[in-house]
């Protein structure tokens, strides 16, 4: 059965599926950081950007939204969730459980995880608790769905820690792409252009552009502007902060160039945008 949660004025959305409905599960996640958990005891036959992996028993694996996968039709028992970084990375800052924490961008391209039976039952009984916050339609449905993310993801960073940081299995051109993401996260306020972060790595930005060219679907630029508008959605949505002064925040000293900027990424200007979306309030 396919749960789906979604905000449709900043695009947030979280999945949960399991094997049956898989493949409405894909469809709808494009965007999306990915847990795969093969709760089966036969083994999962699944390819990652052209890598034919077997997914054992119990093994939960963590993908990125730049990553190709492909599963078969198989009969295995399967969870799935996915959540684009609408909904949960613009709300959680912790550097080690963030979007670019060790699951993702931090540790291994490809993190496979191996629970024991007591991580099993836990990880099960969050998902059981996810099940039925899915069914609850209020006010408090999306932060308890992303307090209930959290706590998975939490728990799951504590098992790579154990698991992953034993290994060293990096390439140098996925190291530079989740260092340039990380660096991004750090500083997207600030640093408008490719050539800022090449600084910052002491790479040029010409190496940047063709490394990413390999590695990931998006370009180094697209990746900086697409994480500045997510943060002026959230500020526009969740504050009650001027247009003029969430610009400014944003590194824009110029009104008219924010105005543009995010008009080129929507298709609205800021202010069309916040009379479409009234705010919210200031969320945690």
């Amino acid at each position: 059965m396919i749960h789906q949660y979604k905000h449709p004025s900043i695009s947030a959305s979280f999945i949960l599926s399991d094997a049956k409905d898989m493949e409405a599960a894909f469809q709808y996640a494009d965007r999306h950081l990915k847990f795969i958990w093969n709760r089966d005891s036969l083994d999962l036959k699944i390819e990652v950007d052209g890598i034919n992996l077997n997914l054992k028993a119990n093994q939960l694996l963590c993908c990125t939204y730049n990553q190709d996968i492909s599963i078969a039709k198989q009969n295995n028992e399967l969870t799935l969730l996915f959540f684009n970084r609408e909904f949960y990375c613009i709300h959680t800052y912790e550097r080690e459980v963030s979007c670019n924490g060790l699951l993702f961008f931090g540790s291994d391209y490809t993190p496979i995880l191996q629970l024991d039976q007591e991580e099993t039952e836990s990880l099960g009984t969050l998902i059981e608790v996810l099940q039925k916050e899915f069914k609850i339609s209020d006010n408090n449905q999306e932060e308890m769905l992303r307090i209930l993310l959290k706590r998975f993801i939490i728990r799951a960073t504590r098992m790579a820690r154990k698991q992953l940081l034993k290994e060293n299995s990096k390439t140098e051109e996925v190291d530079i792409v989740r260092q340039f993401s990380s660096l991004v996260e750090e500083h997207f306020k600030y640093k408008k252009t490719v050539g800022d972060y090449a600084e910052l790595m002491h790479k040029s930005p010409k190496t940047i552009a063709n490394i990413f060219t390999k590695v990931s679907k998006l370009s180094p630029l697209q990746v900086i502007h697409e994480r500045i508008t997510v943060e002026a959605k959230r500020l526009l949505i969740y504050t009650e902060s001027p247009i003029k002064s969430i610009g400014y925040e944003l590194g824009y000293e110029d009104y008219a160039q924010f105005s543009k900027f995010f008009r080129k990424m929507t298709g609205m200007y800021p202010q069309e945008f916040k009379a479409k979306n009234p705010s919210l309030g200031q969320q945690v």
